[in-house]
């Protein structure tokens, strides 16, 4: 047996060799038809704004999008095909009462040369229902605290609302539509762009492929600023009826506010200095209140840190009667300035303000005020120079003079009006 296999092996071999190749001849010869399957062929929906100008939009079931496209043809030609070859399409003009488009597939190559083109499904299956736009504002969430001494301000947007559209049954239960900024540490205005989330009642984020919005995000900037506690100076003006005074004893509902703005304004800001007509005395004899607004006073730039703070208050200048102490000074200690060389000056006795070598006179002020003097540390001094220049003297010959003393004071202590008898001789 095994003689008989062996013998002419060679023949037989070439035999089978022969036999195949006639085999592969006579196949291309006859090019035989032959089938071919692409899968996961996007079906293309055509004038699908025609569902919009009737009011209307859809939503794809089930993936029914994609088909499996069989294309059938003789082999020769089927294997020149790719799937980039393919296109399925279904046209919205032809949605039927079922809500459903029917699916064409077609080959942009060699089509006239195929037997057919099948699809594993005819129809696009829809849901169809009434579409809705609404417009909301956009509301701007606040994440974070800024660093210790800073918070936040104003903020600006490039838009304020945002323009939603979609199947009915979701817009409508969309509520809100917010951006959230992040101000965690931030010492400088904070600028960004951020997406837009719609939320429903229950603060729930609404999300879904079927919504459309005009814009996905916001531009911000988020103004950061420095904030400071200043005192409020309250500068009163005008006098009061004369043998009044103003006491230092300002009732002032509001002593100092809390301020905010650029840190590099800021540091220039000691106090809110309130002061001009707004708090006018003049000719007061009682008690006196202002209304007025800090906000008219407040630097350029700068604004009150608590919103919750107007700036309207309110402040009283306590208005006081005068009272009076009796001074005496021996008229040696009185000195004279700006005496002309050669010139000596004599206090008279002329029993108004000098009597016996003394000076009686009186100092009127409020009774706090007047028990801050010393009268041991006063010096009175007559300003020969300051007279002869208010009366345009450029010599000043003996003679006898009336001239006001003069000593340092507190503020709001004054003396009685009355002037020295000075006579004036040579040396």
């Amino acid at each position: 047996m095994k003689e008989k296999l062996t013998h002419n092996l060679e023949l037989k071999i070439l035999a089978i060799v022969f036999a195949v190749i006639l085999w592969l001849i006579v196949v291309n010869i006859d090019d035989p038809a032959k089938s071919i399957q692409f899968s996961g062929v996007e079906v293309q929906i055509l004038n699908a704004a025609e569902l919009e100008k009737q009011g209307l939009c859809y939503d794809i079931l089930d993936e029914s999008n994609y088909v499996t496209v069989t294309i059938t043809g003789r082999r020769s030609v089927i294997e020149e095909i790719s799937k980039e070859n393919i296109s399925a399409t279904a046209d919205m003009k032809d949605l039927t009462s079922m809500n459903t488009l029917t699916i064409k597939a077609t080959c942009n190559k060699s089509a006239n040369e195929l037997d057919s083109i099948r699809l594993s499904d005819e129809n696009v299956k829809l849901e169809v229902e009434k579409l809705s736009k609404v417009s909301k504002r956009i509301y701007i969430q606040t994440n974070g605290t800024p660093s210790e001494g800073y918070i936040v301000g104003n903020r600006s947007l490039d838009l304020n609302q945002v323009e939603i559209s979609g199947p009915e049954s979701i817009v409508s239960t969309i509520e809100t539509a917010r951006a959230e900024v992040d101000v965690t540490n931030a010492t400088a205005d904070v600028s960004a762009s951020i997406p837009i989330v719609l939320y429903d009642k229950k603060g729930e984020v609404v999300e879904s492929p079927r919504l459309n919005m005009n814009i996905a995000k916001v531009s911000i900037n988020q103004e950061i600023l420095y904030t400071k506690i200043v005192p409020v100076v309250y500068r009163f003006t005008g006098t009061p009826e004369e043998g009044y005074a103003l006491s230092d004893k300002t009732q002032a509902k509001v002593e100092q506010v809390y301020i905010c703005g650029k840190k590099s304004r800021l540091d220039a800001v000691e106090a809110i200095y309130v002061q001009g007509q707004d708090l006018s005395v003049e000719g007061a004899r009682n008690n006196t209140s202002f209304t007025i607004d800090l906000e008219d006073y407040l630097p350029t730039n700068i604004e009150f840190a608590s919103k919750d703070f107007s700036g309207v208050t309110t402040v009283t200048a306590v208005i006081q009667k005068e009272v009076y102490m009796n001074l005496k000074k021996d008229v040696k200690s009185i000195s004279a300035k700006g005496l002309p060389t050669g010139k000596k000056m004599e206090i008279v006795d002329d029993n108004t303000l000098v009597r016996n070598g003394e000076l009686e006179i009186r100092i009127f002020g409020l009774s706090d005020r007047l028990e801050e003097i010393d009268e041991k540390s006063l010096s009175f001094v007559i300003d020969i120079a300051d007279y002869m220049n208010d009366n345009d003297m450029t010599e000043l010959p003996a003679g006898n003079y009336y001239i006001e003393p003069t000593v340092e004071l507190p503020t709001g202590v004054h003396l009685e009006e009355g002037k020295l008898h000075i006579r004036i001789s040579d040396l």
